[in-house]
């Protein structure tokens, strides 16, 4: 039994392996799988040598009682008790090879046997230990990946929410701004359209004045005979002039009395029949017309409009006079921002 140490090694020490971030290190248990074949690979040979040791011994066992086997007659007693002994102990030394060898080979597949299931559940638990790894990694990833898409989804919900009260707030400014200009608008639009109905009123009352004048013009013949009849007659007997009754009015007494207004001198339109006189051009609109105050609030009361200094004889068909262009009293609204 000294050679046990040589035939069977030390195959059930202890083996531990470094513990690493997913289960035992891949190298050191590859290292131990491959050195625990590489020791069965041994043990099996050994058995193999052992078991020719002993088919070695067996057949020279049988090979020496061959050639010495003697006669029943040439053999003594104490010869004879030799080769049994001899053989006794060649029986017993090859039971106990052929024990040896049995128990060997037991050895050596409980061994293998535990060194594969060792290594199976080593291989096991390292798997199960890295499927629960990425397991964790997965559920934390998957955890992480939740928590940014949640964080994603609020911020954008918040800058569609801020995006759409932005807008909100700029339609509501614009609309506002916008009812602003309008309301000006129609404010101004109203006052043009006011003014420019006054100022056609105003020309119309002019060009009906005007036509008149015209026509009490013509009714009373040319202004030449009136000026001449006019000159002949004395002082006293000179009639006065309907547009300017208002301004001969007795005088107070200690006043002297007004002269005589100035006859109004107009030439005569030579080489046109009176029965049908041309056209006349349209006269200009008087300079008070113009007047901004005049145009907003019309002329002041009881002021006289001014007979134009020279007149010529019309039709009394002649057309009205078109409206002069108004112009813009009104100060301009003020411009919103």
């Amino acid at each position: 039994m000294s050679n046990d140490a040589e035939i069977l090694p030390n195959l059930l020490r202890e083996e531990s392996f470094e513990i690493v971030m997913r289960g035992y290190n891949r190298r050191q248990v590859d290292e131990f799988i491959a050195r625990s074949q590489n020791q069965i690979r041994e043990l099996e040979a050994r058995l193999a040598r052992a078991l020719d040791d002993v088919e070695r011994t067996r057949r020279e066992m049988a090979e020496v009682r061959e050639a010495r086997k003697p006669t029943g007659d040439d053999l003594s007693d104490r010869l004879r008790q030799i080769i049994n002994l001899a053989e006794d102990e060649a029986k017993e030394k090859l039971a106990d090879a052929e024990a040896r060898g049995a128990q060997i080979r037991k050895d050596a597949e409980h061994e293998s046997t535990r060194i594969l299931e060792e290594a199976r559940g080593l291989a096991e638990r390292d798997l199960a230990h890295a499927r629960e790894k990425a397991d964790q990694v997965l559920a934390a990833a998957k955890k992480e990946a939740d928590g940014v898409l949640s964080a994603a989804k609020q911020e954008a919900e918040q800058t569609v929410t801020g995006a759409r009260l932005e807008a909100e707030r700029t339609l509501t400014s614009a609309e506002r701004r916008a009812n602003v200009i309008n309301e000006g608008a129609t404010q101004r639009l109203n006052h043009l359209t006011k003014n420019h109905t006054q100022a056609l009123q105003r020309l119309t009352e002019i060009s009906e004045t005007l036509h008149r004048l015209l026509t009490v013009e013509n009714d009373a013949g040319p202004l030449e005979k009136m000026v001449e009849e006019v000159s002949r007659t004395p002082a006293r007997k000179r009639p006065v002039a309907p547009q300017n009754q208002h301004q001969h009015q007795p005088p107070a007494p200690g006043q002297a009395p007004a002269g005589p207004p100035e006859p109004v001198v107009a030439k005569p339109v030579s080489g046109i029949p009176r029965t049908a006189p041309p056209p006349a051009p349209p006269a200009p609109a008087p300079a008070h017309a113009q007047s901004p105050r005049d145009d907003v609030h019309g002329p002041e009361h009881g002021a006289t409009p001014p007979v134009p200094p020279q007149v010529k004889a019309v039709s009394p068909q002649a057309k009205a006079v078109p409206p002069a262009p108004v112009r813009d009293t009104e100060p301009k609204a003020d411009t919103l921002d």
